[in-house]
């Protein structure tokens, strides 16, 4: 265990070099360009929207609501396709760098010295897809969590003049 450890401190320059240039397609050495993608999908199309929907709520509720419709759509469409996705990518194009040293590449349990039982031969894969996968439930709670909370904002009393309908039943 202490050599997986050495091993990732060790290797972690080389991750994050990886990571810089997976953000350059063209690989050209501008590896900020994935992160000037990422600031202007995510600014503009996503923050910027919800912020114009959170000013204009109670005023003007149609732009509230494209606003909100076009923000919240610009930030699942991340959490739910784009961030999966790039994690995949990333792991699997740079599986030699990453395999054993970042992620574990397989877990067993050693019995004895020439007996061991084998959990995953293929703990990198599981974990890589994993990941995604926890991205994608992630992407799921997410927007319950924020719909929950939006709808506690709502008021829970009737509004002036409202009656309580009565409660179902014969009469």
């Amino acid at each position: 265990m202490g050599q997986f450890f050495a091993d990732f401190i060790a290797t972690a320059p080389d991750a994050l070099r990886a990571l810089y240039q997976f953000g350059d397609p063209a690989g050209l050495g501008r590896g900020w360009v994935g992160a000037a993608i990422m600031f202007l999908w995510l600014g503009p199309l996503g923050v910027l929207p919800l912020y114009v929907a959170k000013l204009t709520y109670g005023k003007h509720e149609w732009v509230s609501a494209t606003m909100g419709i076009m923000g919240a759509s610009s930030l699942l469409w991340w959490l739910h396709g784009v961030i999966p996705h790039g994690w995949i990518q990333f792991t699997e194009s740079n599986r030699g760098l990453l395999e054993g040293t970042v992620i574990p590449a397989s877990a067993g349990i050693d019995v004895s010295e020439d007996y061991g039982i084998d959990i995953a031969s293929n703990l990198s894969c599981v974990i890589t897809v994993g990941r995604g996968g926890g991205l994608m439930w992630g992407g799921r709670g997410v927007p319950v969590w924020g719909a929950v909370r939006m709808q506690r904002s709502y008021p829970k009393t009737l509004a002036a003049g409202e009656t309580k309908p009565e409660a179902g039943g014969y009469k």
